[in-house]
């Protein structure tokens, strides 16, 4: 049996971070929420995340610095990212950011970029 592909979202708004796990899991995907940028990178490591769904402006640690930290791990390095924040021209790309999505979004344009995502990802 196919195991669940796990997803971190990383988002320091509850409410937001509430509704993009709640819309993850209803569609099968194993969701672990984090309210900050400090704890992201080892929650991304310790959950062997399949997809990151990571806003930039993040308090302790901003977005990019996210993705630095991901980059600098071995074991994390090629964990794909979906950015998703209000602040898009900030971003610092990377080779594992491979979609961008603008806040506001749309509930279905986030879901169809996930399982895109997903899809391209093999098997762990």
């Amino acid at each position: 049996m196919d195991r669940k592909k796990k997803i971190v979202v990383v988002e320091d708004d509850p409410e937001l971070r509430d509704l993009e796990t709640f819309l993850l899991g209803a569609e099968g995907y194993d969701v672990v929420g984090v309210a900050d940028g400090l704890g992201a990178a080892a929650a991304v490591k310790r959950e062997h995340a399949d997809l990151v769904l990571l806003d930039l402006m993040l308090p302790g640690k901003d977005g990019n610095a996210v993705l630095c930290d991901l980059l600098e791990d071995p074991e994390t390095r090629e964990t794909p990212v979906i950015a998703v924040s209000a602040f898009l021209g900030q971003l610092r790309r990377t080779p594992q950011v491979r979609r961008v999505i603008a806040k506001p979004f749309d509930v279905t344009d986030l879901l169809d970029a996930v399982a895109r995502e997903v899809e391209r990802t093999s098997p762990r």
